[in-house]
């Protein structure tokens, strides 16, 4: 795996996380990411996503840290290269506005997708949202 594609949800759960296997995942995907150099990309959303999450169970001084460690650790993506294809998926599988950008930059960069979210994992999965995947 060269790139990967991080999803809100799996960051909120590595540092927020309630359930602990979900935990035990964001961790191991950490883990593999940091042993084998992995690229990481997101969409621009992404910082507020997590942020937005994190306020609520943690103080805004720790979130601030975690969002400037988020920043420096993963490569950001603006839309323009991706919208099409998240409209697409969005279209195709009745995605979240939100889950068919992560969807979308996914399948424009050839991306593994790490996320905690099941619906999304099964839009991304799914066969009517590989209209223009090659």
């Amino acid at each position: 795996m060269d790139k990967l594609v991080l999803d809100a949800s799996a960051a909120v759960d590595l540092f927020a996380g309630g359930e602990e296997l979900r935990v035990v995942s964001a961790e191991k995907v950490f883990e593999c990411v940091t042993r084998q150099g992995t690229g990481v990309y997101a969409p621009r959303l992404f910082l507020a996503e997590v942020a937005g999450v994190l306020v609520r169970f943690l103080p805004p001084n720790i979130v601030r840290g975690v969002v400037e460690r988020l920043r420096e650790e993963t490569t950001l993506v603006g839309d323009d290269i991706y919208f099409t294809e998240a409209v697409e998926t969005a279209l195709a599988t009745g995605s979240r506005g939100a889950d068919s950008y992560y969807i979308g930059l996914a399948k424009t960069l050839n991306a593994l997708l790490a996320t905690s979210d099941r619906v999304q994992a099964l839009n991304a999965k799914s066969p009517r949202s590989r209209h223009s995947t090659s």
